[in-house]
């Protein structure tokens, strides 16, 4: 099945509000939608999400690299052959996002012509997963009662955005202890812009009722991670901190992570199943965050995470019951608090084409 053609295309959905976090913030879903199209006709499909604040990656840069740089050097080759495709596009240095879009969508065809529903291919461990939603920065009040709204839809898993101000983000955990279900998972996501002494006051004031500690602080202040890591009785998890298999490997061996977070937007899913065999030797659990996907990007999570065993945590997802900026014609399937993998075939997931046209951005000016 050898790949006859790459296409990346500039979408930008629109979200119902805009989001902010401690190092940045998003108004709209500008992303890449990726096509590759087999000789036999095969297509897959996959959502690339840039972001330049985090990678470096911005949405014309990575639709230039993917339509310039790294599709004539794997047109030709066979979708199956992925170890191949990446030894191909390893010559063009970093570039994460945009050869995390081309793997999912070449997973995506191989699903679809064996006729396999990828969380199968991937190892088929559970049908569901528990799904956790962002809450961004805002007022309290605007946080607490969004997450009593989705307490009342199924969640029971929240991220809460931090950093800033950690007697802020003590209070945001308190209130929300207070009108969430017991059973509902609360996690701050410092985005690395906490002190150690910050990150430190945060996770010993919430004691017994913050569950885990996203990136607290800086990769660049290894002495404070590690220090940090040992000095609370709160797990920390990774996420800047993993763009690569190498980076999951040093942090796991300068012991600074407890849990151990990919995002399927910057490592696909070949790299994604080489950490997980990666953690799980050295016992480490994971989880998968969001890059802000929309429907189609969310579809990736739930495969992933239904088809590995190590995937223990709840996986995150952003607004994709949204059908104002969705690309596909499936609505993800929720129930009973958790989501479920579909069992059609590759991602499972049809292109909306009326969606296409009227996302597409047709110029950056």
């Amino acid at each position: 099945m050898k790949i006859e053609r790459i296409e990346a295309i500039p979408v930008s959905l629109p979200l119902a509000h805009a989001v902010k976090w401690a190092t940045g913030n998003m108004t709209c879903q500008a992303h890449v939608l990726v096509r590759i199209t087999c000789e036999d006709g095969t297509e897959g499909i996959s959502e690339a999400i840039p972001r330049e604040h985090i990678y470096g990656e911005t949405q014309p840069g990575m639709v230039y690299a993917i339509n310039h740089l790294l599709a004539p050097l794997i047109v030709g080759l066979d979708a199956f052959d992925l170890e191949k495709v990446h030894e191909k596009m390893a010559y063009i240095k970093r570039n994460l996002a945009a050869k995390g879009g081309i793997d999912v969508a070449l997973w995506d065809a191989i699903g679809k012509k064996l006729g396999v529903p990828l969380y199968k291919l991937f190892g088929g461990y559970r049908d569901s997963i528990v799904p956790s939603r962002i809450l961004w920065m805002g007022p309290v009040d605007q946080m607490v009662e969004q997450a009593r709204g989705l307490n009342q839809r199924g969640y029971r898993a929240f991220k809460v955005k931090g950093g800033l101000a950690p007697d802020e983000d003590i209070a945001r955990i308190e209130a929300l202890r207070e009108v969430v279900t017991p059973d509902t998972i609360l996690y701050i996501d410092g985005n690395m812009s906490y002190t150690y002494f910050g990150a430190k006051k945060v996770a010993d004031a919430l004691q017994g009722k913050l569950n885990y500690f996203e990136e607290p602080i800086s990769d660049t202040n290894e002495r404070d991670r590690v220090r940090l890591a040992h000095g609370i009785d709160i797990p920390i998890t990774g996420d800047e901190s993993n763009f690569t298999i190498y980076d999951v490997a040093h942090q796991i061996d300068i012991d600074a992570l407890s849990i151990i977070m990919i995002k399927i937007p910057r490592v696909g899913f070949t790299y994604g199943r080489k950490i997980a065999a990666l953690c799980e030797a050295f016992h480490r659990p994971m989880m998968i965050g969001s890059q802000s996907e929309s429907a189609l990007g969310a579809m990736a999570i739930v495969h992933m995470g239904c088809g590995l065993k190590q995937v223990s945590y709840p996986c995150e997802f952003m607004d994709f019951d949204n059908p104002g900026g969705s690309l596909i014609n499936e609505r993800i399937d929720m129930r009973d608090g958790r989501v479920f993998a579909p069992d059609r075939p590759g991602l499972g997931v049809t292109l909306n084409e009326d969606a296409v046209r009227e996302y597409t951005v047709t110029s950056w000016e």
